[in-house]
């Protein structure tokens, strides 16, 4: 055939096949669900939500109140030029993508510092489209938790740090630092608050605007603090306040009757006030809930006008400079950062801890989600409906549940009657498809029966309460949160039965040879059983241990392994609970999963890579240098293995003699689960901590 006939020929083939194949794809969706195509009307590998994550700190440009900047937990810095709208990551140069702090010259607004958690400082001086390290002088592994620029000389600028504590207790080696060049070096000024064995740190700082040689801080344990002399010497301004802890510090706008402040405490308080630059302080309200702030903004056209982000109450806000307080929304978040539009006070933006960003147009009235383009949301879990080739959910800690029906596409959230947002796993009970269940942080386990559509519902009886809460996971777990990272680890007491709160609901285990056994690991309650598919629970053993990772085996329900938080060993019971025995390696342990095709086989994942446990005995499978914390095997393949890492995912074909890395875009990924396509193996789901869901199609 002639060359030319080729060039003509070969097009309209081309077309006559993709135009079949769209007709051939259409009729496809639109037969039963029981049929499965493995054709992706989108490109199958490709990061697909849910948007959102933690966002700790937010910056507006003074001169253009469209260019506003995010700080995440984990992802880096993230830029709108549409008011929030729409955002997009502008983080090239960051070295830490945990950012805590946020601040922005006031005359040369393309200049930007990023406060990160323990990296120092970086400096943007292009609108943040490149940033570079600028920490010189700073303690080692300082975690910056705010940053102040004095607004009359922008090159001096203050940062209130913390070191590194060797024992997760004072000394804290808090320091607050000045710079006098524009972030280039750093000069301590303030340290040993509380004195030489507790060393405290600053939360928030800010600069007088109408006396800038006036610096205060909010610390963590000590109160407020204030500098009359550019930061040199420090006296702390306490006076009717006993030792709080004190979280962010504001200065009101209006002069007119001398320097008023707004002090946010984390415990007991909520707030106070002062009407003379620190020399007296009350509370302007003493019947304001008791709230935990962890912001403050203040209203810089109406000064009486204030906002408190909360972890208990969502915001606050008052409108006559905090004789009244109501709520201003977003109760079922934890809050941590909050800006207001300098030039259309009306204009709010809210970031907080996991739910990601929301906006408000009318002053707080209401609120709506603006995630798009934020990809920082941490997925715990993602579950595939097995009768539903497109359908998907996935638990984000600190947003509850969503779901897809066109594989990650869209999603939209499915919170109806989940009283707790912080899901740490989601479940499909294996025999009846439509049964979702979320075990989560405080609120105990919820049952959604998908087909009756009525939302969540709070199950599980047995399981246990308690009157106080800890953090789920130990600060330097891979999955530890910025709270269980910071010190916010004081338990919260409660006060009558009514208050008792769930312990935290870590990982649930339906038994593959009878769906009707289950077990719970819980948060420092050791572990539970249920018998009737988690109806109700009963106590099965390692009571007052947190459990991190449940393996059963694939033919007795009866044959348990159990990862907690103490490294050493793994615990197995082989009467379901009733008793269980240590299998010791010098090793910490994050995660098992079963062989699902072969009884006896437990496949566990360590700092020290894989390895396989049968029998009491131990045999290592490869990544030795890696922190394993996700795992899955599949029952159709017995040699094919997914590890998921804290610095990507692997897979081997020969049970561990070789591995290959999944892709590069999970490079340095903590990634926090596993799920497989019900259909095919290759399509896999892999969760992480701080990115959202990256679907991959692996070709074996």
């Amino acid at each position: 055939m002639p060359p030319k006939f080729n060039r003509i020929l070969i097009p309209l083939i081309l077309i006559l096949l993709f135009g079949l194949s769209g007709q051939i794809l259409s009729s496809a969706q639109a037969l039963s669900n029981s049929l499965y195509l493995p054709v992706i009307s989108n490109d199958p590998t490709s990061w697909i939500g849910p948007f959102g994550g933690s966002i700790v700190a937010l910056a507006i440009d003074p001169s253009n109140a469209q260019i506003v900047y995010a700080g995440s937990w984990g992802s880096g810095v993230f830029k709108s030029t549409d008011g929030g709208q729409n955002w997009q990551s502008t983080s090239f140069g960051l070295t830490n993508l945990y950012i805590n702090s946020l601040a922005i010259d006031p005359t040369h607004p393309s200049i930007l510092y990023a406060g990160t958690y323990h990296n120092q400082v970086f400096k943007s001086q292009d609108g943040g489209n490149s940033w570079v390290w600028s920490g010189t002088g700073m303690q080692d592994q300082a975690i910056v938790y705010t940053i102040a620029i004095d607004p009359f000389t922008p090159s001096t600028i203050y940062a209130g740090t913390r070191g590194i504590s060797n024992n997760d207790g004072p000394p804290w080696n808090g320091v607050v630092y000045k710079s006098v060049d524009a972030g280039n070096t750093w000069t301590p000024v303030l340290r040993n608050v509380g004195g030489i064995d507790a060393q405290d740190w600053a939360y928030s700082l800010v600069v007088d605007p109408n006396a800038h040689n006036t610096i205060y801080a909010a610390t963590h344990e000590h109160g407020p603090y204030k500098s009359s002399t550019y930061g040199d010497i420090w006296t702390s301004i306490q006076n009717e306040l006993s030792d709080l802890s004190s979280r962010a510090i504001v200065i009101s706008p209006d002069y007119s009757n001398g320097t008023t402040l707004f002090l946010g405490v984390w415990h007991v308080d909520t707030v106070y006030k002062s009407q003379d630059g620190g020399s007296s302080w009350f509370r302007p309200d003493p019947s304001i809930p008791q709230a935990k702030v962890y912001s403050l903004a203040i209203d810089p056209q109406h000064a009486d006008t204030v906002y408190l982000a909360t972890f208990t109450h969502g915001i606050m806000k008052t409108v006559d400079g905090g004789l009244s307080w109501q709520s201003a929304g977003l109760q079922d978040d934890e809050i941590y950062s909050l800006a207001i539009n300098p030039i259309y006070s009306d204009y709010l933006l809210a970031g907080t801890s996991g739910d990601g960003l929301y906006r408000s147009v009318d002053s707080s009235s209401s609120w709506q989600h603006r995630n798009t383009g934020i990809d920082n949301a941490m997925v715990t879990s993602v579950v595939l409906s097995p009768t539903d080739n497109y359908t998907i959910f996935a638990s984000v800690y600190g947003a509850g549940v969503y779901q897809s029906d066109n594989r990650g596409q869209s999603w939209w959230d499915i919170n109806a009657g989940l009283g707790d947002k912080f899901v740490h796993q989601l479940m499909m009970n294996p025999s009846q498809p439509g049964l979702l269940y979320a075990m989560t942080d405080i609120g105990g386990l919820y049952q959604n029966d998908l087909n009756a559509g009525l939302g969540w519902v709070r199950v599980g009886q047995g399981l246990p309460l308690t009157n106080t809460f800890t953090p789920a996971f130990p600060a330097d777990h891979p999955f530890a949160t910025k709270e269980m990272q910071d010190a916010f680890t004081t338990p919260i007491e409660t006060t009558t039965n009514s208050q008792l709160l769930s312990v935290n609901l870590l990982t649930m285990a339906f038994t593959p040879s009878d769906p009707h056994i289950a077990y719970m690991g819980t948060g420092g309650a050791g572990v539970y059983k249920s018998t009737n598919g988690g109806s109700s629970w009963q106590p099965a053993g390692l009571a007052g241990e947190s459990i991190l990772s449940l393996a059963v085996d694939l033919t007795d329900p009866n044959l348990v392994y159990a990862v907690t938080n103490s490294p050493g060993s793994i615990k197995v019971s082989n009467n379901g609970g009733g008793t269980w025995t240590d299998s010791y390696q010098p090793l910490t342990f994050y995660s098992l999963a079963a062989s699902l095709t072969k009884s006896g086989d437990l496949y566990v994942g360590t700092n020290a890579g894989v390895y396989r446990f049968r029998s009491s005995n131990w045999k290592a499978l490869g990544l030795t240098d890696q922190v394993v914390t996700s795992l899955a095997t599949v029952s159709s393949q017995p040699n094919l293995i997914y590890a998921g890492t804290t610095s990507g995912a692997y897979y081997t074909l020969d049970a561990g003699l070789t591995w290959k890395f999944v892709d590069e875009h999970l490079r340095n990924q903590t990634i926090q689960s596993i799920s497989l396509d019900p259909a095919i193996p290759n399509l896999v789901y892999f969760s992480t901590n701080t990115h959202g869901t990256y679907r991959v199609w692996i070709g074996f």
